[in-house]
């Protein structure tokens, strides 16, 4: 054996290093952005660098990859079995509204789906990449040198912690560095590979890699000169906003006084809860109802509250659990705070703790208490049935305006609205869904309005409405910055002013998801989750949830029971709001933005039209690609003849000699392991009956292992190279 390319062993070491490396890129990244399904992405991973080390052909490589890519998006987004046709189509329509997104620079209106293909691809990018430095390059420092910049910077400006993970990187890099030095060194200087030399390479570069490893984790630290930077910014900036009269900045979380909103807030990981359940939930705690221009209040009801013992259905919840929905479990473990009720989800049917526990529904604001003993008590697990509730689209699209006339009294209190509310708020809302004939495509019209592009989510410079001045109004027309707050209070308000009853729901989002097993998703639930949303009533369905806060992927489970046509789901254009100037006679009326969007139209309505079209020219293609592929030898050389005849110098003899040799494999005279290149010569010559091929090789090596460039005159070695390379076409 030659080459340490060769070496199978040596070789898959380092590709175990390469994933190993390219894990401390993921887990940060799943970490910090709630990412799930990480398995997903590292078999991923695994399967690629798996199949680059044993050297697939790119074809089934890459359709493979393609293949799992198409599988993973459909497991992770959808509840379609594989390669049914309503998972291929709704993988179509979200890459169809991504596309469309994209024309019309809408950036937010790019679906998760298609910003996880991107991902795919990226990583993809990366294995091919890191592919090229180990096999071709023998080198790793850049993607090493990144490695270690990106965790440092982490660990310095997030809330990831890199202390285990530099001392993993350090180790993997260091015997990576070691590995290749000794892969590079013996091609350097042609020795030949054996593995007693591999071996007494490894013993003493694992030795001392591994005590410098065990030191770095042993041995007393020292403190660091600067403090930490994040903690100093953020109270920089508090300190600087207090002194200057400006809002102070909170602290995220549950909190139950909503009386002022706005403002900005710091973020804050301290886990409130636990949750395993089959998958992600919100968990509501309560709803308001009195919209103040400044913020929510509770009003007072006369309903008596209901009581419910351990495992007694629940039944005067407003949103009931769905029929059609298999029954779901969920256990709860509290953590670092507690709170006198049950934080529950979509679809309760039940509570079971331990202990003896009486459950308190106050019809005002759908919370749960929790009492023992006829007192309040704060629970630390239980256990919650759930089944959630599933939408019939057939009878959500019955939904009209005609039922809003005779809704009971006790809705009356979700449809109130200050005086002081200006008109162009409602005005807004009538423009929005002016083309929507049912009440739930005007909800979802509003919904949607705010992905349209001008609406940004941040924690950060959120102002607070100056006295006398509505929230609401603020955020939908001068500011367009906030959170989930502004976005919630803004979407029931609008609601309210069409006439539709809503109100304002408070809770938890579904966490990050930590780990799984016996078919249940462990989350994890922190005050970075403390979230708001909608609920609106729709006259023969009930309550639904609505979201819409950018970012976040709470959704009504929604029973496709009738045929859709692909463009009726999505709200209808975004109209412009009213107080908008309309343009002058001689100012155009479109602007970038308005035609990208009318790019995106075309081309979603080009592919609809020419879909069928459009694959088979794709699958055309592939295929006339395939066939040139595999008949390459018989094409390649009326090529490569033409090519060097317009090329001069010794450049051109040494690659055209190389082509020659791959041609030669080609045509299925393969050079032996550990054949030098004349012994390789003399046996092409007697297939051939020629002396071509020794003329070349002898020049080959003068020119490249003797330094003899003089030796390489293309000129004269073109026509044995001719007439050798046409052979090979036969």
């Amino acid at each position: 054996m030659t080459s340490i390319r060769k070496h199978r062993g040596f070789m898959f070491f380092l590709y175990v290093l390469v994933f190993l490396l390219l894990l401390e890129w993921l887990t940060p990244i799943a970490e910090l952005t709630a990412t799930g399904y990480q398995t997903v992405f590292l078999v991923f991973l695994g399967a690629s660098l798996f199949m680059a080390f044993f050297q697939v052909s790119w074809w089934i490589s890459g359709g493979l990859k393609a293949i799992y890519i198409l599988w993973a998006l459909l497991f992770i987004f959808t509840e379609h079995r594989f390669f049914t046709r309503d998972a291929i189509a709704a993988f179509e329509v979200n890459i169809e509204t991504s596309f469309t997104a994209l024309f019309s620079q809408n950036w937010t209106g790019v679906t998760d789906m298609f910003r996880t293909l991107l991902f795919f691809v990226l990583l993809w990018m990366a294995v091919y990449l890191l592919h090229y430095w180990i096999s071709f390059r023998l080198s790793i420092f850049a993607f090493y040198l990144f490695t270690v910049i990106f965790i440092a910077v982490l660990d310095t400006f997030s809330t990831y912690s890199g202390d285990a993970a530099i001392i993993r990187i350090m180790v993997i890099g260091l015997m990576l560095a070691g590995l290749l030095h000794l892969a590079r060194w013996l091609e350097l200087h042609h020795i030949p590979l054996r593995n007693s030399a591999v071996i007494g390479w490894l013993v003493p570069l694992f030795l001392m890699v591994g005590t410098s490893a065990a030191a770095a984790l042993l041995l007393p630290k020292v403190d660091p000169v600067w403090p930490d930077p994040v903690p100093y910014l953020t109270s920089h900036t508090t300190s600087e906003t207090a002194s200057s009269g400006k809002p102070p900045i909170g602290k995220i979380g549950y909190d139950q006084d909503d009386s002022r909103l706005g403002g900005s807030f710091v973020g804050d990981d301290t886990v409130v809860l636990r949750a395993e359940s089959g998958s992600g939930q919100y968990w509501k705690i309560e709803s308001k109802d009195v919209y103040t221009s400044h913020g929510w209040e509770l009003s007072e009801v006369e309903d008596e509250p209901v009581f419910y013992s351990d495992s007694e259905p629940i039944g005067a919840l407003d949103i009931e659990p769905g029929a059609s929905e298999e029954q779901g479990t969920a256990f709860i473990t509290m953590a670092e705070e507690r709170f006198p009720f049950v934080l529950y989800p979509y679809g309760t049917e039940s509570f079971t703790m331990e202990g003896e526990a009486d459950y308190r529904y106050n019809p005002a604001d759908q919370r749960i208490g929790t009492y023992r003993a006829g007192s309040t008590f704060e629970p630390y697990m239980y256990e919650v049935i759930y089944s959630e509730p599933t939408y019939s689209l057939t009878a959500l699209r019955a939904t009209s305006e005609e039922g809003l006339t005779d809704l009971p009294r006790e809705l009356d209190r979700y449809l109130q609205l200050p005086e002081t509310l200006p008109e162009r708020v409602g005005d807004l809302a009538t423009a929005i869904t002016a083309s929507d004939e049912s009440l739930y495509g005007k909800a979802r019209a509003i919904e949607a309005y705010f992905a349209n592009g001008e609406f940004t989510y941040s924690q950060t410079n959120v102002p607070v409405p100056a006295e006398g001045q509505d929230y609401v109004d603020q955020f939908l027309f001068e500011t367009q910055i906030g959170y989930c707050d502004n976005f919630s209070t803004s979407m029931v308000v609008m609601l309210r002013s069409i006439g539709i009853p809503a109100r304002w729901v408070k809770g938890f989002a579904e966490g990050e998801e930590i780990g799984a097993a016996d078919g249940k998703v462990l989350y994890e639930v922190t005050n970075n989750n403390a979230h708001s949303w909608v609920e609106a009533y729709l006259p023969s369905v009930g309550w639904i949830m609505f979201e819409p806060t950018i970012g976040f992927a709470g959704t009504a489970n929604i029973d496709f029971d009738l045929e859709l046509d692909d463009s009726e789901e999505d709200a209808a254009p975004l109209p412009e709001k009213p107080d908008t100037p309309a343009p002058a006679e001689n100012e155009p009326e479109a602007t970038s933005a308005n035609s990208g969007l009318e790019i995106g139209k075309w081309a979603a309505e080009f592919w609809k039209e020419q879909q069928t079209r459009i694959i088979w020219g794709v699958l055309a293609v592939i295929a006339v690609g395939l066939i040139l592929y595999f008949l390459r030898r018989k094409w390649l050389p009326a090529v490569l003849v033409p090519y060097y005849r317009l090329r001069q110098g010794d450049e051109s003899f040494e690659r055209a000699y190389l082509h020659l040799l791959r041609q030669l494999d080609l045509y299925g005279i393969q050079r032996k392991e550990g054949e030098t290149l004349s012994a390789y010569a003399d046996y092409i010559d007697k297939f051939f009956g020629t002396r071509d091929m020794t003329v070349l090789t002898d020049a080959y090596e003068k020119a490249v292992y003797g330094g003899m460039r003089h030796a390489a005159d293309w000129n004269t070695l073109r026509e044995n190279w001719e007439s050798l390379i046409n052979r090979t076409s036969g």
